[in-house]
């Protein structure tokens, strides 16, 4: 599994490319976001499989949002990274995973 955190870094895995453009917090006591421009000839949900199994492991945000509804719900997976993918179009997505503040 790759974690691309640092600024700037471009890397390639299975023709999907990507920069990390942010890495951290934004504000004192905020999230944390990592934040890549991705760019691919396959398909968005190849892209989207790549980004969240190797670029950075994450579950949707849909996911996250249901599983803080659903009774019984443990605060302990409140605070698992997720991520949204957005596709641009012409090839380009953006690719944001957050991850709470837990301090």
């Amino acid at each position: 599994m790759i974690t691309a955190h640092i600024d700037r870094q471009t890397a390639t895995i299975e023709g999907v490319t990507f920069t990390n453009t942010h890495s951290g917090q934004k504000r004192a006591y905020g999230d944390s976001f990592y934040e890549y421009d991705v760019t691919s000839d396959r398909t968005a949900d190849e892209v989207e499989k790549v980004c969240r199994e190797r670029i950075y492991k994450a579950i949707s945000h849909a996911e996250w949002q249901a599983g803080l509804r659903s009774p019984g719900y443990s605060m302990g997976k409140a605070f698992r990274p997720y991520y949204e993918f957005k596709v641009l179009g012409a090839g380009r997505y953006r690719y944001v995973v957050t991850s709470p503040y837990t301090d």
